[in-house]
């Protein structure tokens, strides 16, 4: 799991006559239409909430609740001492308009420490709007779980955290679709203040949370689809955005995902996406030490493509694709690791044991030590084509090579590596048999390609040392090779034809 650890109104109501800019109507999956005649409008505050942070608007708010009611807040600041909890309901709308919610501070909440609980995994709503609404964290001890919503479809969106969520306990969102075969959406949610190690705080909230809060959670109950659309999360202890390992599938698109350790964004479910997102990791805490950029813990066919992923500090892998993930294809991204005094082990780590993995057309360039592609020992079919690998990374720490394999059959079509950084830098190194290098460019300041496997094949490849070193050494094992061009020949046993072996000085270091 993340973060280890109905009465009439008896006031006056009106139907319809709040700006349809404030209370539209909306709905999400389609299979609810709602029309004026099916619901009741009520403003919170001619309902008798008040809107100057004085006293708690939740007995006002469980007064108001029941369904097919859209509850709307004009302008103002509203009180919460205690959650407000309304499950099994068929529709609800919260529609806020410049209003900001208050926590009281954890020590004086009342009850569990979650402001609106709409829904349970075992009494869902069935359908919820949300949106246009603030949560001030700014006093202190005042981070509280502002929304947990487990419903079968819905549309939240247009809500701002500001101040830091920093009262030991679980962050700020958690949402889930529970049916199967419904979706919801996530949209313009903004968390850029982040979280506080749980230490770091008073440890007042309940129930306390080992490591800090994460700023979005999607549990195990999570059945259904969820759009997550043009968020912003920024510096949470205990991953960014979290899907926890249900049935259902989450899908981002656009937003900024920045500073959270474990991961930024961290997924698990078939046909997992991310797409159009940029992440970023250029400010660490004392205790951020593994700001991953992406990390794919599960399900089959999941998908990254058109991402920009910047590590200006970097301390994790830009995308980690877990032993545990059944298939991956990441494409048409961006990867900068920028930072030449810090070691990096990879910037894409395929690990051991994980499934059919393609990268194709992916744009690194990596000032960092350490090797831009990590491919593990495995099962499952690595596809590494049309991308690639630029910067002055050196060799000195974290692993000599830009690309390392270790998964026999993996394949390289056409990339380009060109790798002039110090200390014995190399393009490729083949640790596993039965690879297949075909086409591209492979130049470095050491040996561009190295061989330790069995029954691998080079073909119609440029290899090239910037010093002189032969372009292609066979440590050990066995290599075809062919149709290539191999600056400064090969250093070791191969077998091939059809290929060429100019020398740009006399004398090379083959």
């Amino acid at each position: 799991m993340p973060e280890t650890s109905l009465e009439t109104v008896g006031r006056r109501s009106f139907l319809g006559t709040v700006g349809a800019a404030a209370v539209g109507t909306a709905t999400f999956s389609g299979e609810t239409t709602a029309i004026a005649s099916d619901y009741e409008t009520i403003n919170v505050v001619e309902a008798g909430a008040d809107n100057t942070g004085n006293e708690s608007i939740t007995p006002v708010l469980t007064e108001l609740r029941s369904d097919n009611r859209k509850l709307y807040f004009p302008p103002g600041e509203y009180y919460m001492d205690e959650r407000f909890r309304f499950t099994g309901f068929d529709k609800l709308w919260l529609l806020g308009n410049d209003a900001t919610i208050v926590p009281a501070p954890a020590d004086e909440f009342d009850g569990p420490q979650r402001l609106f609980k709409l829904g349970t995994y075992y009494a869902p709503g069935d359908w919820l709007r949300m949106g246009g609404f603030t949560f001030d964290f700014r006093a202190d001890n005042t981070g509280l779980r502002a929304i947990q919503a487990q419903v079968n479809d819905c549309y939240i969106h247009d809500i701002d955290f500001v101040g830091q969520h920093d009262a030991g306990t679980h962050g700020p969102m958690l949402v889930d679709v529970v049916d199967p075969n419904r979706v919801g959406a996530v949209d313009r949610v903004r968390m850029p203040d982040g979280g506080a190690w749980t230490e770091n705080t008073a440890g007042d909230g309940y129930p306390e949370v080992l490591w800090g809060p994460t700023g979005f959670v999607v549990s195990p109950y999570h059945s259904g689809k969820l759009w997550v659309r043009d968020c912003v999360i920024d510096g949470f202890p205990d991953n960014g955005l979290y899907d926890s390992g249900g049935d259902g599938r989450v899908v981002v698109r656009g937003g900024r995902f920045s500073n959270c350790n474990t991961s930024n964004i961290r997924l698990d479910g078939d046909a997992s996406t991310i797409q159009n997102a940029t992440v970023v990791v250029d400010d660490a805490r004392d205790r951020d030490n593994n700001q991953r950029g992406i990390r794919l813990d599960g399900g089959e066919n999941c998908w990254v493509t058109d991402c920009k992923i910047v590590l200006d500090q970097p301390n994790g892998h830009a995308i980690t694709v877990m032993p545990k993930n059944g298939s991956t294809k990441i494409e048409n991204t961006t990867i900068t690791a920028a930072a030449d005094d810090e070691s990096n082990d990879a910037i894409i780590m395929v690990s051991e044991g994980a499934g059919d993995v393609t990268v194709h057309n992916v744009d690194i360039e990596t000032h960092c030590p350490g090797q831009a592609i990590e491919i593990r020992a495995g099962e499952g079919d690595v596809l590494v084509e049309e991308c690639t690998v630029t910067g002055r990374a050196s060799g000195a720490t974290g692993g000599r090579n830009a690309i390392r394999c270790e998964r026999d059959g993996t394949r390289f079509l056409d990339n380009t590596v060109t790798q002039p950084g110090p200390n014995y830098r190399r393009a490729l190194s083949l640790l596993a048999d039965d690879c297949v290098v075909a086409k591209g460019f492979y130049e470095s300041t050491h040996h561009a390609i190295m061989n330790h496997g069995v029954g691998n094949v080079v073909t119609k490849v440029t290899a090239r040392s910037y010093d002189d070193y032969a372009g292609l050494r066979v440590y050990d094992g066995s290599l075809d090779l062919y149709w290539s061009t191999v600056y400064e020949g090969v250093r070791g046993s191969y077998d091939g034809y059809g290929n060429e072996f100019p020398s740009r000085s006399s004398g090379g270091g083959c």
